[in-house]
């Protein structure tokens, strides 16, 4: 398991799949209608389609310019298929994703009922192989590097180890520090806000001052949608700050002073993808997100709990699945 996020479930190829397996029946049902009924129309009247100087009569127009219209979106829609298809395969093809992300029967759907964007997918992603894979970013390393931290410390402490303490430059407490890191700060609560109704008095035509009345009415909504969207509860004082943690404390640096969360207040404590999170009785939820925050959660559990619950702490649940399936694979090895 890994905690850096998940890549995207392949979604579009079911999409496609069933896109493809409705419109390309329907346009080639509404081409061979519209023709059917153009020429029986044509025929009719003692003319044929194949006709050289042909004039359309006013009674068969209305067949002709739908079948015209539905050649130009057929022409439109295999255009997008074969464009689409030729970019996915190039994208999947430099990832080194499996052919079709091996999804085989949507695969085979699309190969039915629209093989030309399948064979420009398979020419896509034939050229896409041929390009270096794209490099891992600094970020996605940074959170691999995280996930892998909290899993190496969440076994050595489980195993009877003892944290080792770090050094903070400038910060001064009574107690040792055991993290010192940069993470991403957020507190949840609702906020009160205010905003001005405006009134408007307008002169002229009847028009006129309806309109201006339902402008002004308009503008108040808005106003007041806007403030209840702003006052309702959610996630503020966004920030990248100092974060420190001792073995009762987690200190923050939120915009330009020191902020004390005691471990013993915390009620709920979650650990998800992207961070954790940490509910107080007396004050606002607390969340920290970045690569260091699964190794807050582990020093958490350990000083809050102790070294023996470790391995039944809920929260800490995804990093003991992680470390299992770890050492598995060393095991395999």
């Amino acid at each position: 398991m890994s905690f850096a996020s998940p890549p995207p479930p392949s979604r579009h190829w079911t999409f496609t799949a069933a896109a493809t397996a409705v419109v390309t029946p329907a346009l080639v049902w509404g081409i061979d209608r519209s023709y059917r009924s153009m020429d029986r129309c044509l025929r009719d009247r003692g003319l044929r389609i194949s006709d050289p100087d042909l004039d359309m009569p006013d009674a068969c127009s209305g067949s002709s310019v739908l079948l015209g219209t539905l050649a130009l979106v057929a022409i439109a829609y295999l255009a997008a298929t074969l464009i689409t298809g030729l970019c996915v395969g190039v994208w999947e093809g430099r990832r080194r994703r499996g052919f079709g992300c091996r999804r085989w029967l949507v695969v085979t759907v699309v190969g039915l009922a629209a093989p030309w964007a399948l064979v420009t997918y398979a020419a896509g992603y034939g050229i896409g192989r041929l390009f270096p894979p794209p490099t891992v970013s600094a970020l996605s390393t940074a959170w691999a590097d995280g996930s892998d931290a909290a899993r190496r410390t969440l076994e050595f402490l489980s195993q009877g180890g003892q944290p080792d303490t770090v050094p903070a430059p400038g910060f001064l407490t009574d107690e040792p520090v055991y993290l010192d890191a940069q993470l991403h700060y957020a507190r949840h609560y609702g906020s009160t806000v205010t905003y001005q109704q405006t009134s408007t008095v307008a002169f002229g035509s009847t028009a006129f001052v309806t309109g201006a009345l339902l402008a002004n009415a308009v503008g108040n909504a808005s106003a007041r949608s806007r403030a209840e969207r702003l006052a309702r509860p959610q996630w503020r004082e966004h920030q990248l700050t100092r974060v420190v943690l001792t073995p009762t404390r987690t200190w923050c640096h939120s915009f330009g002073r020191w902020l004390s969360f005691d471990h013993a207040g915390v009620l709920e404590y979650h650990l998800d993808h992207h961070g954790v999170v940490l509910f107080f009785a007396d004050t606002e939820p607390l969340r920290l997100t970045g690569p260091a925050a699964w190794v807050h959660a582990v020093l958490f559990a350990y000083f809050r709990f102790g070294a023996s619950a470790l391995n039944t702490v809920p929260f800490l649940m995804p990093l003991r699945a992680a470390t299992s399936s770890a050492a598995s694979a060393a095991t395999g090895n």
